[in-house]
């Protein structure tokens, strides 16, 4: 389960950091730090942001790794789950039942 979740939280890793590329993205962020006042907000603002880059290029990847694999572990009990509950639904654990039944009316052997 850990090689494909690495495997998935790599693709996606590799298109976030494309889009995070891409010119009009550089445009956004730019146009969101100059949305704050001149001076030393800006300056701030600009730091903040390249700290939430440093911060997102050492943690992201294996935040985006284990998120995948609580999702995928996530998804496979749910499967297991319903299999159980459809098996049960069909009838294929009623000899789980009839264990204590047939233990009842078995005569006691001396």
């Amino acid at each position: 389960m850990k090689l494909i979740s690495r495997w998935l939280a790599r693709r996606l890793w590799w298109g976030m950091l494309w889009l995070m590329r891409r010119r009009w993205m550089r445009r956004l962020q730019e146009a969101a730090i100059n949305l704050s006042p001149e001076g030393p907000k800006r300056d701030k603002s600009r730091a903040s942001l390249l700290s939430q880059e440093r911060m997102a290029r050492r943690w992201g990847l294996p935040l985006l790794t284990f998120s995948i694999q609580v999702l995928l572990y996530s998804i496979l009990l749910t499967n297991l789950y319903l299999a159980y509950l459809e098996g049960d639904a069909r009838g294929a654990f009623d000899f789980i039942r009839r264990i204590p039944e047939a233990a009842q009316e078995a005569p006691a052997q001396p």
